[in-house]
């Protein structure tokens, strides 16, 4: 018996995130999506404890169960993923009369982001046991998604993308093969950040995939930043074109990417040091971006988080949002006058048709978040055809990372986003 459980941890635990999902009571599942332009993403599934039936003694796990497929060169064939092994041995019951609802990630951040304050508190379970079938997104360029077809992540090219592609590739692909294993038409889609601005890129750019989404929910989305508040960001605005010039020449593409040895490193030093230093780490890296005066963010919780933050993501992503506090606007990459009149057959960049998203979309947002404005949310909310809801988180001093790791964020925001889906 324990040989035979041990066998099918082998199989269910892939990485990380889902030896952490199964750790706190959850079903884990590992996918394996390829897009259009060649890039691999990790979708991480989150099922309910209710669908594991356990194992009987005499339980033989054929060969073929455990064969990896991983190798497998065609990215549109079918993986055999441990759902699939673990049902064909009666160890789960049909989850398919769970909706499907895929949560995806701001920039620097992973799947990871959803389950780290465990059981009953994150959003994953959260949603998990309101009885939805939960995906977990990475876009590319981050820890698990950072594979591609013909380039390894040293080459420059892979790293020529921004939340666009994200937007226009991405989702797509993820959305489309969730649809596929569920045997669903339509899901249900919540973007933190980053998430809520390429999904608005997809909506906008292949707008057939209107009638997949049953609903969408905007959380403190990045989508119009001229009133932003951020002193980091602004900084990085001031200086963006010699960033961009730095990048270039010392040929780095990559943003603050997770490396063991450093998330290691900072685990240590914010488990061991003296309060003082470590609200003064977070003020210097967490409140600099997010908001100022925030008590959601539990110091404990911080080994974890540094444990799988940040996860990186690519240079021409944080340009390209540079762009968008410049300019005011929600529009495309900006690569000068003269590219932009070969690429886009004007001196500026096109600006996103968001009327074209005629799904319906329900926006969270917080005063204290200096990522988001409420004018430029105001802004979001004007130039989108469907918005059924609008709604500011009472509690005052919730800033843009209290959406992910806020101690109380359950009772805050995350009931309220169980309940917004259910009216969908």
């Amino acid at each position: 018996m324990d040989k035979v459980i041990a066998i099918v941890c082998l199989i269910t635990v892939a990485s990380l995130i889902p030896e952490l999902i199964e750790a706190h009571g959850y079903i884990a599942e590992t996918h394996e999506i390829c897009t259009e332009d060649g890039y691999h993403l990790t979708v991480h599934r989150v099922l309910s404890p209710n669908n594991r039936i356990s194992l009987s003694t005499d339980t033989i796990i054929p060969d073929a169960a455990i064969t990896d497929k991983k190798n497998n060169e065609d990215c549109s064939s079918s993986d055999l993923d441990c759902h699939k092994i673990l049902e064909t041995l009666g160890c789960y019951t049909n989850p398919s009369s769970k909706l499907p609802v895929i949560i995806c990630h701001g920039v620097l951040s992973s799947s990871a982001d959803w389950v780290l304050l465990g059981p009953e508190k994150a959003l994953a379970y959260v949603l998990c046991d309101n009885g939805f079938d939960v995906w977990l997104a990475n876009a590319r360029g981050n820890t698990y998604s950072k594979s591609h077809k013909y380039y390894s992540i040293k080459d420059r090219d892979f790293w020529n993308f921004s939340w666009h592609e994200i937007g226009y590739y991405d989702l797509p692909a993820t959305i489309d093969y969730i649809l596929e294993k569920t045997g669903y038409t339509q899901l249900y889609y919540v973007g933190h950040s980053q998430g809520a601005t390429a999904f608005y890129v997809m909506g906008s750019e292949r707008p057939e995939y209107n009638e997949k989404i049953k609903g969408m929910i905007s959380l403190a989305p990045a989508v119009f930043l001229g009133n932003q508040r951020s002193p980091l960001l602004k900084l990085i605005v001031q200086f963006h074109s010699i960033l961009d010039w730095g990048s270039y020449i010392c040929n780095i593409h990559e943003w603050l990417p997770r490396k063991k040895w450093q998330s290691q490193v900072l685990r240590i030093l914010v488990r061991n040091a003296p309060r003082t230093v470590t609200k003064g780490f977070c003020y210097c890296w967490f409140f600099l971006i997010a908001g100022f005066g925030s008590d959601q963010l539990d110091k404990s919780m911080l080994p974890l988080i540094f444990g799988h933050s940040p996860a990186g993501a690519s240079v021409k992503q944080l340009f390209h949002f540079s762009q968008l506090i410049t300019s005011g606007s929600f529009r495309k990459f900006d690569y000068g006058t003269k590219t932009n009149l070969a690429l886009y057959g004007s001196a500026q960049p096109p600006k996103y048709t968001l009327e074209r998203v005629k799904i319906p979309v329900a926006i969270f947002y917080s005063e204290n978040d200096f990522i988001t404005h409420r004018t430029d949310v105001q802004k979001l909310v004007d130039n989108l055809p469907n918005v059924i809801h609008t709604e500011k988180i009472a509690y005052e001093k919730f800033n843009h990372i209290d959406y992910l790791w806020g101690r109380d964020a359950k009772t805050i925001l995350y009931n309220s986003i169980a309940a917004v889906l259910k009216r969908f």
